[in-house]
């Protein structure tokens, strides 16, 4: 499962596996190579600078969260400056509540496990909040 979810300014790619290693400079080898992939083959990025935090989470994966800087009108290049972040919070919102009455409208996914997250994941909305990361 791969999901691409776009908003105005922002783009988040969540990719349903750890990316990151005890190397750094290897981890980010690793995403940009994957990123330029998913973008030849899905086209979602127009020539120019952007900034791509990363952060992984237990259940999800990693989640790229990319946001454009600058566009570049002579150049088809695309330039990415990658950071590796800590923290996020990420929930589940539940599109009918009706559905799942033992659940919260609003799920914290750190409070599911895995299983769980695969029966909700279809019947819900991912929320992805950055402001709670250092």
């Amino acid at each position: 499962m791969k999901l691409i979810i776009k908003s105005d300014n922002l783009i988040y790619l969540i990719i349903p596996i750890n990316l990151t290693t005890n190397n750094k400079e290897i981890t980010i080898n690793k995403i940009k190579n994957i990123f330029l992939n998913y973008n030849k083959k899905y086209n979602f990025l127009e020539p120019g600078f952007y900034e791509v935090r990363v952060y992984n989470k237990k259940i999800i994966g990693t989640i790229l969260l990319i946001e454009k800087i600058d566009t570049f009108e002579f150049s088809e290049e695309i330039d990415l400056r990658i950071t590796m972040k800590d923290k996020i919070k990420v929930y589940l919102e539940l599109i009918d509540k009706l559905d799942f009455p033992n659940y919260p409208k609003k799920i914290d996914i750190d409070n599911i496990t895995y299983k769980e997250y695969l029966k909700l994941i279809e019947h819900s909305k991912l929320i992805i909040n950055e402001k709670s990361s250092p």
